[in-house]
């Protein structure tokens, strides 16, 4: 359902970046640096038939792996692409967030990009199905949010970068496709591949597709993808 532009975590140079294309969007979830550069080399018009005619994000969280490459991607599409840009957030406090990131640190022109809390964005794009507020880091509590979507009918849960999938757990139903935060280290502010191992047997019976993504350790997370039976995010190619 969703490829990725990278799977990394945030010390990793090909950051976690999954996206999808729909009514000719290009729809990301989270933006960071390096998906700028790797739609730029591959080119928007290889990644959506025709190009795009809109860029859209949904921001999980403001950690600049996450974040980094929304103002460039705005500059680009006002500058050379002349497309819009929509950004995505959870809520209000977020969407504040992140308007000074865009407006004061990035500088961005106001007419480049429209930015929108998911009320706001449900009235457009009815395939929302919501926010979910998750735990991340405690620095940024009640800023922290996964993104449950349905753009083809099939339910997507990406759950950002979350400690737990206790908050997801109503939304996983048979046939909905999860990709999940996964570490190797117990870093207490990733899903720790142990608490995975734990949890993924419930999900599959229940006919769940689980994937991993924001990878620290592709190896050992990819063993261990291989033992509980789910697969890695898919990198485009």
């Amino acid at each position: 359902m969703l490829k990725f532009l990278g799977r990394g975590s945030a010390f990793h140079s090909q950051n976690n970046c999954g996206f999808f294309v729909k009514d000719r969007e290009l729809v990301l979830m989270d933006c960071p640096m390096s998906a700028f550069h790797r739609i730029r080399e591959i080119g928007f018009e290889k990644l959506v038939d025709g190009g795009p005619k809109c860029v859209t994000v949904f921001v999980t969280h403001t950690h600049s792996d996450h974040v980094g490459g929304i103002g460039m991607m705005i500059h680009y599409c006002y500058y050379i692409l002349h497309l819009p840009v929509r950004v995505i957030t959870a809520n209000e406090k977020t969407a504040q967030n992140v308007e000074y990131l865009l407006s004061v640190l990035e500088g961005c022109c106001e007419e480049g990009y429209s930015l929108m809390t998911e009320q706001q964005a449900k009235k457009e794009y009815p395939w929302i199905v919501g926010a979910v507020e998750t735990v991340h880091t405690p620095q940024l509590e009640g800023r922290c949010f996964g993104w449950v979507i349905q753009p083809e009918g099939t339910r997507i849960v990406f759950t950002g970068d979350t400690t737990t999938l206790e908050p997801f757990m109503p939304y996983l139903e048979k046939g909905t496709y999860l990709y999940t935060d996964a570490s190797a280290h117990d870093c207490v502010v990733h899903m720790h591949i142990k608490d995975l191992e734990q949890i993924i047997p419930e999900l599959r019976r229940k006919g769940v597709q689980v994937y991993f993504m924001h990878l620290d350790d592709e190896q050992l997370l990819g063993e261990a993808a291989r033992k509980t039976g789910v697969q890695l995010a898919p990198l485009h190619t």
